[in-house]
C-alpha cells in the first residue's frame, strides 16, 4: 500500500485489509471494518467474522465453566449467543455442557418451592417455566430464547433433562411425556432417596414399559433385586436393551441375576443381549465373568484375551485371565499375564500411570513367593502391596510367612501356625487350604 493510501485508504483497501484480519482470525477487528464498509457483498464475510466470535466466546465459555467461573463463563455465552441466538446448535450445546458442569459444582442449597408445573419437563401448556420442587419459590423466569437450557443449573428440570440426555434419542419424548412426577421421582433416586422414588415410578410401569429401568435403579439401590432383574428383563423384551449413561441394561441385567447367585440365567441373558449387540464391551465382558463364575475357566480366559485387545488398560481383565489359570492350574501363564497387566498400566514397568492395582499384586506375589521364583520381584511386590493399603491384613500376613519360609528363616512355620483357621473352621476354608499347601510340615503336627 502506498503512502496516498494508507493516508487515505479507500473502500477497496478497507475491505481489503478486513479479509486479512478475518483470514489472520482477528474477527472482531475484522468485524468492526466490515460494519463501516457500504458494499453488497459483505454477507459472507461479516457471517464468517460473527461465527468466528460465536465460536471463540464458547470455548472461553466452556473453559471458564471447566475452572469454576461460571459468572465469566455466562458472560462469554452471552457474547457468543449476540454473534448467532440461543437456538443456534453450537450454543446451546455449550449451555448444556456448562449447565452439567455447574450442577456438579458445589453450591448452597436452594429453598423449596412448590411443584413442578404440567407438561414435559415442567414446562406449562405454552412453555412458561412453572414453580419447581427444590428451587426457588414462585416461578423461575429464564433468560434468552431457550427456555429450559436458561433455567439456573440447579433447577430440576435441567437436572432431569441432563439425565434424559443419556438415553437414547427414540425414548427421551416418550420419558420427557410422563411429566412432572416422573421427573421427581427420577431426581429423588440420584439425591439418595430410592425408597421414594419406588413408591412413586410403580404407577408408570403400566402405561410406559421404558419407565422400568428407572424403578429397576431404585430398587437396585433399596436392594430388591428380585424387582431389579424383573424390570429390567421386562424392559429388554418391550423397549430393547440399551446403553443409559455409559450402562448397558442388559450387562446390569446379568450382573444383578449374578448377585442373586443365579448365573445359569444371568448368562442367558448376556447372550441373548448379544445377539443384538454382539461388539458391546460390558456384555462381552459380563459373560467372562459369568464363564468365571461357573468354573468354564478355558472360555472365560480366551474371551478375556479377546476383549484386552480392545482394552489394554482394563486391569479387571488381567486379573480374571490369571485367575482362571490358577483354577486351571497354568500359574506360570497366571504370572505372565499379571506382569502384563500390570506394565500395560506403567510408564516405567515398576511404578504405573494408574495407581498401583493391589490386587493384581497380591496375586502375583502370593504365586512367586508360593513357587519360589523371583525373590527379588517378590520382594518388590509385596514392598508395594503393603504401600497401597491401610494396614496388612491375613493376606499380607501370609505373603510374610511365604518369604520366611523362602528364606529359610526358623520362624516361618510358626509364622504360617499362627495364620490357621480356629479348629471348628470347615475344610473349605480357602486360608486353611492356603496354608496347609505352602507349608505341609504343619500337618504333622497338628
Amino acid at each position: 500500500m502506498g503512502l496516498i493510501s494508507w493516508l487515505f485508504p479507500s473502500e477497496e483497501d478497507k475491505y481489503n485489509k478486513a479479509i486479512g484480519l478475518l483470514e489472520s482470525e482477528q474477527f472482531a477487528d475484522a468485524l468492526s471494518l466490515f460494519d463501516r464498509l457500504d458494499r453488497d457483498d459483505l454477507d459472507a464475510p461479516k457471517s464468517q467474522a460473527r461465527q468466528g466470535l460465536k465460536k471463540r466466546n464458547i470455548e472461553v465459555a466452556v473453559g471458564c465453566a471447566n475452572a469454576g467461573e461460571f459468572d465469566a463463563a455466562n458472560e462469554h455465552l452471552d457474547l457468543a449467543i449476540r454473534f448467532s441466538s440461543a437456538k443456534d446448535p453450537d450454543v446451546r450445546s455449550a449451555q448444556k455442557e456448562i449447565a452439567r458442569l455447574e450442577t456438579k459444582a458445589p453450591a448452597p442449597k436452594a429453598p423449596t418451592g412448590g411443584g413442578m408445573g404440567s407438561g414435559p419437563l415442567g414446562m406449562g401448556g405454552g412453555g412458561t417455566p412453572m414453580p419447581v420442587a427444590g428451587g426457588p419459590a414462585g416461578p423461575v423466569e429464564a433468560q434468552g430464547d431457550d427456555d429450559l437450557w436458561s433455567l439456573p443449573p440447579d433447577d430440576p428440570r435441567v437436572r432431569f433433562a441432563l439425565l434424559l440426555e443419556s438415553y437414547p434419542e427414540a425414548l427421551r419424548e416418550r420419558l420427557a411425556g410422563l411429566g412432572a412426577r416422573f421427573a421427581e421421582a427420577v431426581i429423588s433416586i440420584d439425591e439418595g432417596n430410592p425408597q421414594a422414588a419406588l413408591k412413586k415410578l410403580g404407577s408408570f410401569v403400566g402405561s410406559e414399559p421404558a419407565a422400568r429401568f428407572e424403578r429397576a435403579r431404585a430398587a437396585q439401590a433399596t436392594g430388591n433385586l428380585p424387582l431389579a432383574g424383573s424390570d429390567l428383563a421386562i424392559f429388554g423384551e418391550e423397549v430393547g436393551h440399551v446403553v443409559v449413561g455409559g450402562m448397558h441394561t442388559g450387562a446390569m441385567l446379568g450382573r444383578i441375576l449374578a448377585e442373586q447367585g443365579r448365573l445359569d440365567e444371568a448368562l442367558t441373558a448376556i447372550n441373548k443381549a448379544l445377539e443384538q449387540d454382539a461388539k458391546n464391551f460390558q456384555l462381552r465382558g459380563t459373560k467372562a465373568s459369568l464363564l468365571e463364575g461357573l468354573g468354564k475357566f478355558a472360555q472365560a480366559d480366551e474371551l478375556a484375551r479377546k476383549l484386552v485387545r480392545d482394552v489394554p488398560s482394563d486391569m479387571g481383565l488381567y486379573k480374571l485371565m490369571a485367575r482362571c489359570r490358577v483354577q486351571s492350574d497354568k500359574r506360570i501363564e497366571a504370572m505372565q499375564v499379571l506382569e502384563s497387566g500390570l506394565k500395560s498400566n506403567c510408564t516405567t514397568g515398576n511404578c504405573g500411570s494408574q495407581p498401583f492395582d493391589v490386587d493384581a499384586g497380591r496375586l502375583l506375589a502370593r504365586l512367586y513367593l508360593e513357587e519360589r521364583l523371583d525373590p527379588k520381584r517378590a520382594r518388590e511386590l509385596v514392598s508395594q502391596v503393603k504401600a497401597g493399603i491401610e494396614k496388612p491384613t491375613w493376606f499380607e500376613d501370609y505373603l510374610d510367612a511365604l518369604t520366611a519360609r523362602n528364606q529359610n528363616d526358623e520362624d516361618a512355620l510358626s509364622l504360617a501356625r499362627d495364620l490357621l483357621p480356629p479348629a471348628n473352621t470347615p475344610d473349605e476354608d480357602p486360608r486353611k487350604n492356603m496354608v496347609m499347601k505352602a507349608f505341609p510340615e504343619l500337618s504333622a503336627t497338628a
